[in-house]
C-alpha cells in the first residue's frame, strides 16, 4: 500500500500545462479497440487486439496469445506525403496534395504485434504514422500542420493480491519524430514546401500503473478499476506536447442475455486540460454473437461504433470515429474517420 501511495504522489507531480494537440492524435489511440471503445476499455473485458488498456486484465485474462495488426484510416492516401515531409523531400507537389480540401483532416496508419502470456505482455509498433492538419480561412488559408512518426515497445506484468483484486504495471517506450508549424499556404508553395517542415524528435518512457477488482460471483459480473496512462519522461519538452497524464476511473457490467454477450462499460477521465464536467465521462457497448462483434462509445465531444469479424484466427473490421474538439488556436473544429483493421490470432 506505500508503494501505491508514493507512485501515485509521483505522478501527480507530473501534472502539466493544458492540453495543445489533440490528445488522440498526440498520445496515440492507433488500434481498433481504442477507437472503437475510447477510453471505455480501461474498464471492460471486450479486448480485440494488442496489450489490454489497463494491464491488470493481463492476471484477470490469464490468456496466451500472439497476434498481429495493421489498423489504417480513410486517408491512408496520405502516409507517401506525411513522409516525405518528415525526411525533408517533400515539394509543391506534396503541400499541393496535402492541402487542395482546404479542410481539417486527420489520418493514422499502425502496425504492432504483441505476445501475452498469463502475468505478462510485450507489445511492439515498428511504425505508427500520423496526421492532423488545420485550415483557417478559405481565401487565404492558414494552415496549422502535426504530422509525424513514431516506433514503441511496450512490456507489461501483472499480478493479483488476493481473491478478485488484480494490479498490473506497463512500462512504455516511445521514440517519435514529428513536425509541428503553422504557415499560409502561399509561403509553403513559393518556399517549395521545405522551410516550414522542419522535423523535431522526442524520445519518452510512460510509467502505466493499473488496478482492478472483479465482483465475478455476482450476476452482472461488476468490476472497476484505476488506471493511469501518458505519465513518465521525456527527454525534450514541448509545449505542445502535453506531459499531463491521464486518469481513468472505469467500470463495466455483464447483463445475462438470451443470446450472445453484452457488456456495457463507463470511464471517467480525470487530467488538468479538462475544462468541463460533461468531458470527463464516456460510455461504451460491446456485443458478441458468433463470429460478429459490434462495439460502441460515446462522449460529450466525441463518438464512434463499429464491428468485428473473426475467422479461424483472422479478425477484420471497420468503425466510423467522430470528435469535436477546440484546436491549437481555441476553435470549434471535428474529425471523422473511418478506420479498417486487420489482424491474425496464435
Amino acid at each position: 500500500m506505500k508503494i501505491w501511495v508514493g507512485l501515485f504522489l509521483l505522478l501527480v507531480t507530473l501534472q502539466a500545462s493544458a492540453l495543445e494537440v489533440p490528445r488522440a492524435i498526440s498520445m496515440g489511440g492507433s488500434n481498433f479497440t481504442s477507437r472503437s471503445l475510447s477510453h471505455v476499455c480501461f474498464g471492460m473485458d471486450a479486448l480485440i487486439e494488442g496489450l489490454p488498456c489497463n494491464p491488470a486484465f493481463t492476471a484477470k485474462d490469464r490468456r496466451s496469445q500472439f497476434q498481429t495488426q495493421f489498423f489504417f484510416g480513410n486517408n491512408v492516401s496520405y502516409v507517401r506525403d506525411v513522409s516525405q515531409l518528415l525526411d525533408g523531400t517533400g515539394d509543391e507537389g506534396t503541400v499541393e496534395r496535402l492541402f487542395n480540401q482546404k479542410a481539417s483532416a486527420e489520418m493514422e496508419a499502425n502496425i504492432q504485434a504483441s505476445f501475452i502470456r498469463e502475468t505478462w505482455g510485450l507489445g511492439y509498433s515498428p511504425y505508427r504514422l500520423f496526421y492532423y492538419s488545420l485550415i483557417r480561412n478559405s481565401a487565404l488559408p492558414v494552415i496549422t500542420l502535426y504530422a509525424g512518426q513514431e516506433q514503441s515497445l511496450s512490456g507489461q506484468i501483472a499480478s493479483f493480491v488476493k481473491d478478485n483484486f488484480y494490479w498490473g504495471l506497463q512500462l512504455r517506450a516511445v521514440d517519435r519524430k514529428f513536425i509541428l508549424s503553422e504557415f499560409t499556404l502561399t509561403d509553403a508553395l513559393a518556399s517549395g514546401g521545405n522551410d516550414n517542415f522542419d522535423s523535431k524528435t522526442q524520445r519518452a518512457l510512460y510509467i502505466e500503473p493499473g488496478v482492478l477488482y472483479s465482483f465475478e460471483e455476482k450476476p452482472w459480473k461488476p468490476q472497476v478499476g484505476l488506471t493511469i496512462k501518458n505519465a513518465g519522461l521525456v527527454d525534450k519538452k514541448y509545449d505542445e506536447l502535453s506531459t499531463s497524464p491521464d486518469w481513468h476511473l472505469a467500470g463495466s457490467v455483464r447483463p445475462p442475455v438470451g443470446m450472445g454477450e453484452l457488456e456495457l462499460g463507463v470511464d471517467f477521465l480525470f487530467n488538468s486540460y479538462i475544462e468541463e464536467a460533461k468531458e470527463m465521462p464516456r460510455i461504451g457497448a460491446s456485443y458478441k454473437l458468433g463470429a460478429m462483434q459490434a462495439l460502441a462509445s460515446y462522449g460529450a465531444y466525441e463518438y464512434s461504433a463499429g464491428f468485428l469479424l473473426h475467422y479461424d484466427g483472422w479478425n477484420g473490421g471497420l468503425t466510423y470515429w467522430r470528435k469535436k474538439f477546440e484546436n491549437l488556436v481555441g476553435e470549434q473544429d471535428q474529425l471523422q474517420t473511418v478506420y479498417l483493421e486487420l489482424g491474425f490470432v496464435l
